[in-house]
Order: structure tokens, then C-alpha cells, then sequence
């Protein structure tokens, strides 16, 4: 059996150390809440949105866009229409049909045929 008192004072002491990290956390919390409050204020002083002013631990990175393809839509502005593609031509697939249709014949075996292996045994083998 435990001490008298012993199970509990482990106890108080995990749920002190629980409730001690729990503090830290809020505490850290509410330290990032009050950054956020004053970064927006400075926002609505200055007139930028929020979106625009980069962070201090962010580094800015250059959007990269995508280059535009037009594949199948043929567009009516002059300036889309030089990125428009060529149509595609389809590919041949005649030499990939004559190379699995050549796979797919058999190739005929030829084996020396014995009559004494054809030929039924007696019943009294």
C-alpha cells in the first residue's frame, strides 16, 4: 500500500506543474494579442491594410505567377492572342500498335514428339 499522503502530494504537484505551463502559455498569448492590437492600430494610422505591411520575423518573397497557356480558348484580346499555343498535333500511335501486336503472336514451338509417351500404358503397369 502507498504512505498516507503520499499518492496525493504527487498528484498536486503534476496538477500544480500542469497548471504552471498552462499560465506560461496564456501568458504568451495574451504578449502576442497585444502586438497584434498595436501592429493593427499603426495599420489604421498609416492607411496601409494589413495584408501589405510584412511582418518583422516574415521575410518578403516576389510573387511568381504562373505563365498564362491557352490551349483551347481562343481569345479576342491582341495580347492573348500572341501567348495562344499552336494546335496540337495528334501523336502516331501506329508503330506502338504494330510492336504490341507483334509482342501478342505467339511463337510456335516445335518439341519432338515420342509415340512411346503417347501411346496408352497397359492396366497392369
Amino acid at each position: 500500500m502507498a504512505a498516507p499522503g503520499g499518492g496525493m502530494e504527487a498528484a498536486e504537484e503534476a496538477e500544480g506543474l500542469v497548471l504552471g505551463r498552462l499560465e506560461e502559455e496564456a501568458l504568451k498569448r495574451r504578449e502576442r494579442l497585444k502586438a497584434l492590437r498595436q501592429r493593427t492600430l499603426q495599420n489604421k494610422e498609416s492607411g496601409e491594410p494589413e495584408s501589405k505591411i510584412p511582418r518583422e520575423d516574415e521575410e518578403e518573397e516576389p510573387v511568381k505567377h504562373k505563365e498564362i497557356k491557352l490551349r483551347n480558348y481562343d481569345p479576342e484580346d491582341e495580347e492573348l492572342k500572341k501567348r495562344k499555343l499552336p494546335p496540337a498535333k495528334p501523336a502516331s500511335v501506329e508503330d506502338t500498335v504494330k510492336e504490341q501486336l507483334e509482342a501478342a503472336k505467339p511463337e510456335p514451338i516445335i518439341d519432338e514428339v515420342d509415340l512411346a509417351n503417347l501411346a496408352p500404358r497397359k492396366p497392369d503397369w
